[in-house]
């Protein structure tokens, strides 16, 4: 094992570990997905930027960076679409850490794709036991498709779901433009039909009953990490020093045999001089 790059990963994970939220402060809701998927319509809606947006909406790469807006009582995370590059990806990917609600972003074209389902798998790590209620499904765009196609998506997504995450997560059926045409009409049915305030219900539970619970099992995660990399840098060190003592004790030994054979040799051109 490389000793260098060891210790600058156990740095970096002592980093992440020492960066950790408090267990009182506010909690953080992430929205991930493909670009142009939704996140960052949907986020506007959930944090009531109906006529101007805090999040940027446009059909090209608008979000690089994680972008946050905090609110009274929670705070709001928009990611890069996963499939915009790879630096993209691994930016979301920083977010992994701060979130204690997933909201997982997919638009209505067919089933979920193997990047989507890898990004889940890490975010199901991270939330171990609380994965299951903390990442929510979120299916945007449904008024542009027929009830029963939505129907059948969802039912393939869950499928999927049970198959790679081993379970079936929360799924809501959105329509960020129902909801901000209703807000704006004064529409009621359609703010219903949106299923937004079903979501920010849903939210609101989450957050009151197990955000503790999810940091503090994440926090007793990483030490249980940080502990099994530190054991593995000390038993590499030891490796190494090992071997280096070995390859001293081999060169001492070279050094006593020259030393030994031109003292021999001294010895002789001495005996031959006095000879002469």
């Amino acid at each position: 094992m490389d000793i260098v790059n060891s210790s600058m990963e156990l740095r970096e994970q002592v980093s992440t570990y020492l960066s950790q939220k408090n267990m009182d402060s506010k909690p953080v809701i992430v929205a991930w997905g493909l670009m142009n998927a939704g996140k960052s319509y949907l986020l506007n809606m959930l944090t009531q930027h109906i006529d101007s947006e805090f999040f940027k909406t446009n059909d090209f790469r608008e979000t690089a960076e994680n972008h946050q807006f905090e609110a009274d009582d929670r705070i709001y995370l928009d990611t890069p679409g996963l499939d915009a590059n790879s630096q993209d990806n691994l930016v979301a990917l920083e977010g992994v850490q701060q979130a204690d609600v997933v909201l997982f972003v997919h638009q209505l074209q067919g089933e979920l794709e193997a990047v989507e389902i890898e990004f889940l798998q890490s975010v199901r790590d991270s939330f171990g036991e609380f994965a299951q209620s903390h990442i929510l499904m979120v299916l945007s765009k449904v008024d542009k498709e027929e009830s029963e196609k939505v129907g059948q998506i969802q039912e393939r997504i869950l499928e999927q779901c049970h198959t790679h995450l081993g379970f079936q997560p929360q799924c809501f059926q959105i329509s960020n433009t129902y909801y901000q045409q209703g807000i704006q009409g004064h529409i009621d049915d359609l703010v219903q039909y949106s299923h937004i305030e079903d979501l920010n219900e849903t939210l609101s539970v989450l957050l009151d009953e197990s955000v503790v619970a999810v940091r503090q099992q994440r926090s007793d995660q990483m030490k249980e990490t940080l502990l099994a990399s530190c054991l593995q840098m000390a038993d590499s060190l030891e490796q190494a020093i090992e071997q280096k003592s070995q390859t001293f004790n081999e060169d001492i030994d070279n050094l006593e045999k020259r030393i030994t054979s031109l003292v021999s040799v001294i010895n002789q051109k001495s005996k031959e001089y006095q000879n002469i």
